[in-house]
């Protein structure tokens, strides 16, 4: 990609600008009254998003991430689509969907205040005949950098042929010590424990981790809060039109079996994605769309644990 066509057809004085990150990736640099962000267009990826009262960002990034064309960037919040986990039909081997292994293309953006910038990129079929995912389609993210950060992901089946997606925001939260952190907002939820053979639970009581965690929660439309103690802050994930919630820590054994994670990283993130998984699929009919939206905050911590939260 040309940088300096995309700074001349979209750059925004003082607000934002493109440039070359790792991997001689192009990157979205944001800077506003509100907060910075990093955004790689190559999965259409919010790497870093730090509000400018705030003395961490809110994201995790594995300093042993790829930046590689056809691999994926660990960390920050990664799109999958149009499946969660596994390839369903064992076409490409690509975990999460493949989206979130190939470049988007920047349509607008926009700085909306003084305090606000909005960039939206685009993803559609690069090669028509390709098998891999025989629909018409297209999909647009909308990202919001501002007091918090927003993201909307919009799907659009182009075609007159029905089909069926799994989706989520695979959110890597930076966190100051995984065992001092509680996620507040799963009490009373049902969950498929991946780590338990898929086994049907319930969650009693506040969720704390202090072992490998990989659970999927169903029918959670409400607000859930990280509380990390170590960072003295709370974290709030807001979300519509969802249906499922993971929650995932690999521990150490399994950071060690992943060559883009350190083996002691799973201290520091939390991953707690929101989407529509396994049994909450979603069906687009033909010439139809599909909103997904997420937004994340960080709270103020002494006013957030004074104040009850919704």
């Amino acid at each position: 990609m040309n940088i300096e066509q995309l700074n001349t057809d979209f750059g925004i004085e003082g607000q934002l600008k493109f440039v070359r990150g790792h991997g001689d990736l192009p990157f979205i640099e944001i800077k506003n009254n509100s907060a910075t962000a990093l955004i790689s267009i190559y999965a259409a990826q919010v790497l870093s998003f730090q509000p400018i009262d705030a003395t961490e960002d809110l994201l995790f990034l594995s300093e042993q991430s790829c930046y590689e064309v056809g691999k994926a960037i660990r960390g920050g919040i990664p799109i999958c689509w149009p499946w969660f986990g596994s390839d369903p039909q064992d076409v490409e081997g690509l975990s999460h969907g493949f989206v979130r292994n190939d470049y988007w293309t920047v349509i607008d953006v926009s700085a909306l205040s003084p305090f606000e910038t909005k960039v939206t990129l685009n993803f559609t079929p690069s090669n028509p005949s390709d098998t891999t995912w025989p629909y018409d389609y297209a999909l647009e993210l909308q990202i919001s950098i501002g007091s918090e950060l927003r993201l909307e992901l919009l799907t659009r089946n182009l075609g007159d042929q029905a089909f069926t997606i799994t989706q989520a925001f695979h959110s890597y939260f930076k966190v100051g010590n995984i065992e001092q952190v509680q996620i507040l907002g799963l009490e009373g939820a049902e969950y498929l424990d991946k780590c338990d053979e898929d086994t049907q639970k319930y969650q009693t009581e506040l969720l704390m981790i202090n072992a490998e965690v990989d659970r999927i929660y169903n029918g959670l439309e409400k607000t859930l809060i990280i509380d990390d103690a170590a960072l003295q802050r709370r974290i709030e994930i807001r979300s519509s039109s969802h249906k499922s919630t993971v929650v995932w820590n690999p521990w150490l054994i399994r950071s060690e079996e992943l060559e883009d994670l350190a083996a002691d990283s799973y201290q520091s993130f939390l991953c707690l994605e929101t989407g529509n998984i396994g049994s909450n699929d979603i069906e687009l009919l033909a010439y139809s769309e599909y909103r997904f939206s997420s937004q994340f905050k960080i709270l103020d911590y002494q006013l957030s644990n004074v104040h009850e939260i919704s």
